[in-house]
């Protein structure tokens, strides 16, 4: 993998980590009923697992 894959890769861990973030923010407002406040859980800890995936695709990658 080279150095430009890696930047995308950063790139998109990045945008899981606003994502993630967005959610979390929805999430604490806590204006959504329960069903759905319980759904936006499950996508925060989803982008959560697919970030810390990124990452150690990252370090695997660049040697560390």
């Amino acid at each position: 993998m080279d150095r430009k894959d890696l930047i995308l890769l950063e790139s998109a861990i990045d945008a899981i980590e606003e994502a993630a973030s967005a959610v979390a923010q929805e999430i604490e407002r806590d204006r959504l009923g329960e069903t759905s406040l319980a759904r936006l859980a499950t996508v925060e800890a989803e982008l959560n697992r697919s970030r810390l995936a990124l990452e150690e695709i990252v370090r695997e990658e660049s040697g560390g």
